[in-house]
């Protein structure tokens, strides 16, 4: 097995947890808000989901090509078992919570999204099921893992094409060409394959410019990141003003407007990438974003945006007694110390595994997986 070594690891920046901290903030407000008779706030919180895309697109680029410079081709085995150890334990308790509250009055879940959320696939699943069942899936309380799915379908195919871009003389010139052609293909997808808004929103293909876009930043920071302080002042400014049109968007713009659907998600993508490179600067827009409880919010980022749909949906205005910010501000605080709990117990002991064979962490995932998977199928309606 390779040796695990500075040069390829991830270099840790506070600042980019920082952003993951404001991009899983927007989306639970723009659902809490929806959901407590303040739908004209944060209308478009949802926009943080195409933050995430293009980080994780950064930050998993970054990761594989340092092997493929490293040992001259990354390792499949180590990455697929981190993944899985990083993912799929929270996301299956959180199913395996759901699947159980489900038998009483507080949350009602179809077996066909709960299976769907179980093997990553709710994105298609929604899409396939067509208008009928459109409300069911999505407003569900595993709608929100399209997205998780969403990513979890790039990661298989990033990491085959950069396995396959290591075979050729220049991978770094043949990715960025794949990243260009994915961008390139994506919008024109987005803007001939459907008139039917789900079938843009939630499709991998159409979305794959996002992520593709972290890929590209990833590529060319690699190529030309010892500019970096140079232009730091220049770098700062951008991100500064990215980051600040990101808010005003999460805050104000609505969700899914023709534009965003026709490749304008590539757009918001572009603001990410710039306020990405400005906290690689380590400016002032980056010690803003390391500040302590954003970065703790960031660490926790997953666990929260897991938990946070299906905690909204039970503090309704009825069981709670309140309603307006009263009303939200319960449901981000029961979704935070939800989230950290799950963080703490289940998602950080998991990840920090290193010592398990790929074998074992399949073995283990496909067991649970089927295990909850029979039991949906039973308690499912």
């Amino acid at each position: 097995m390779r040796p695990v070594t500075d040069q390829h690891r991830l270099r840790y920046e506070r600042s980019l947890d920082g952003l993951r901290a404001i991009s899983v903030l927007g989306v639970v407000l723009f659902h809490a808000c929806a959901t407590s008779s303040l739908g004209t706030w944060f209308r478009g919180g949802g926009l943080g989901v195409s933050v995430f895309f293009t980080l994780s697109g950064f930050l998993i680029t970054t990761l594989l090509v340092g092997e493929v410079d490293q040992y001259g081709s990354p390792d499949l085995r180590r990455f697929w078992g981190r993944r899985i150890r990083r993912l799929a334990p929270a996301a299956l308790v959180v199913v395996l919570g759901v699947l159980l509250l489900s038998t009483t009055s507080w949350l009602a879940v179809h077996r066909s999204d709960a299976v769907a959320a179980i093997w990553s696939f709710t994105n298609w699943h929604v899409i396939v099921s067509g208008e009928d069942q459109l409300l069911q899936t999505i407003v569900g309380p595993l709608g929100p893992t399209w997205s998780l799915a969403v990513e979890e379908q790039f990661y298989v195919v990033l990491a085959l094409l950069v396995a396959l871009a290591a075979r050729s003389s220049r991978p770094s010139r043949t990715l960025t060409m794949v990243f260009i052609a994915m961008i390139a293909l994506s919008i024109t997808l987005a803007n001939i394959v459907s008139d039917w808004s789900p079938r843009l929103e939630f499709g991998t293909d159409v979305r794959a410019a996002e992520l593709a876009v972290g890929g590209l930043l990833a590529i060319c920071v690699r190529r030309w990141g010892h500019r970096i302080p140079a232009n730091r002042r220049r770098l700062d400014v951008a991100a500064a003003f990215g980051l600040i049109t990101l808010v005003v968007l999460f805050l104000s713009a609505d969700y899914s407007p023709r534009w965003l659907l026709r490749g304008g998600f590539s757009v918001v993508a572009l603001l990410s990438a710039t306020v990405i490179l400005g906290a690689l600067a380590h400016g002032a827009t980056a010690g803003a974003l390391s500040s302590r409880p954003l970065v703790v919010l960031g660490r926790a980022s997953y666990s929260v945006y897991l938990v946070h749909w299906p905690v909204i949906l039970i503090l309704t205005a009825d069981r709670v007694g309140l309603g307006g910010w009263s009303l939200v501000a319960i449901k981000v605080a029961a979704a935070l110390a939800i989230a950290v709990v799950l963080h703490l117990v289940i998602e950080q002991p998991l990840r920090t595994v290193t010592s398990m064979s790929l074998t074992r962490t399949l073995t283990i995932w496909l067991t649970c997986s089927a295990a909850v998977t029979l039991l949906a199928l039973a308690i499912a309606g």
